[in-house]
């Protein structure tokens, strides 16, 4: 849908508001759920691969196809700044198994307030760790009793959380909110707000994010079948998608000049079930977490040498 235009066409920019307003905060609550601190070098390292790899992967693909990689040393290309975020997520993990209650407090205070400071932007994605850093620390604190008490919800509870959800989101779209409020990326001095407004506008943001995402997880089964396969392979559907999703860039670009809004709408779905359908497969990810873990063991070994040599 990005691809598309969604943002100028009115009904496209019905669901893009819509997924804008929690698809991040939901994903990195469930990062926070499975988050732990065993074994964190290796799992940071693993990260850290995987970044290292996909941005030069990017940029021959980006090149490849003719389009400007605009590149920068200090700004994770495109969706592979949630690689870097995970590292900076995953360095607070021993403190909140430590600190929960202090860290949850810690974490909102500098999604809320991470809005004045003026010089960062998209650099080493410091932004949107901080903007979504709470939605983590409470998965990584929270989660297992959150997701217990949505699966325990009645249909018509289920169905007043859902249409609670849909009131902050029906007056993002009539207001026709600037979408970089949903990136979590920009400062309040670059939005051009002041620090009541600036403060309100992300309080309400994350609030109607957490809301919308528990009304999510109330329809979520808890049973074994093909949607938690996808989510148990969502790395590799995560990383190798955006491939996709440039090439599809080239023929999607002018699509509302020649089909109605309503049959792009439907093309975007088709094709994003099958792009996940596709990467979900077994063998992209297994492939992907073998070369990580892979990688990541040869660079850490000499350092496990060191730990286990006598002094």
């Amino acid at each position: 849908m990005a691809a598309v235009s969604p943002w100028e066409s009115d009904l496209l920019r019905v669901l893009q508001t819509a997924i804008y307003s929690f698809h991040m905060p939901a994903f990195v609550f469930l990062a926070g759920v499975t988050a732990k601190s065993d074994r964190l070098a290796d799992r940071i390292c693993v990260l850290l691969v995987l970044l290292g790899t996909a941005l030069p992967l990017y940029h021959w693909w980006m090149s490849l196809l003719g389009l400007d990689p605009d590149f920068d040393f200090l700004v994770p290309y495109w969706i592979t700044w949630f690689l870097l975020a995970m590292v900076w997520w995953m360095l607070s993990v021993p403190l909140i198994e430590r600190l929960p209650r202090t860290m949850i407090a810690v974490s909102v205070a500098a999604a809320l307030f991470g809005g004045l400071i003026p010089v960062y932007d998209y650099e080493l994605a410091v932004a949107r760790t901080l903007s979504f850093w709470p939605f983590f620390v409470i998965g990584k604190v929270c989660g297992p009793r959150i997701l217990a008490w949505a699966g325990a919800r009645s249909t018509s509870e289920r169905l007043g959380l859902t249409a609670a959800a849909a009131v902050p989101i029906g007056v993002f779209y009539a207001l026709d909110v600037d979408k970089l409020w949903f990136y979590g990326v920009r400062g309040f001095e670059w939005l051009d707000v002041g620090l009541g407004e600036g403060l309100g506008m992300r309080a309400v943001i994350g609030l109607s994010a957490a809301l919308t995402t528990l009304a999510v997880l109330t329809w979520i089964s808890d049973r074994p079948g093909h949607l938690a396969v996808v989510g148990r392979r969502s790395l590799a559907v995560y990383l190798l998608h955006g491939f996709m999703i440039r090439l599809l860039n080239l023929v999607l670009h002018d699509s509302l000049d020649t089909f109605p809004s309503a049959v792009m709408l439907l093309i975007c779905l088709a094709l994003a079930v099958g792009i996940t359908a596709l990467f979900a497969a077994a063998p992209f990810d297994r492939g992907i977490r073998r070369y990580g873990e892979a990688v990541s063991g040869a660079l850490l070994r000499p350092f496990a040498r060191l730990r286990r040599t006598p002094r």
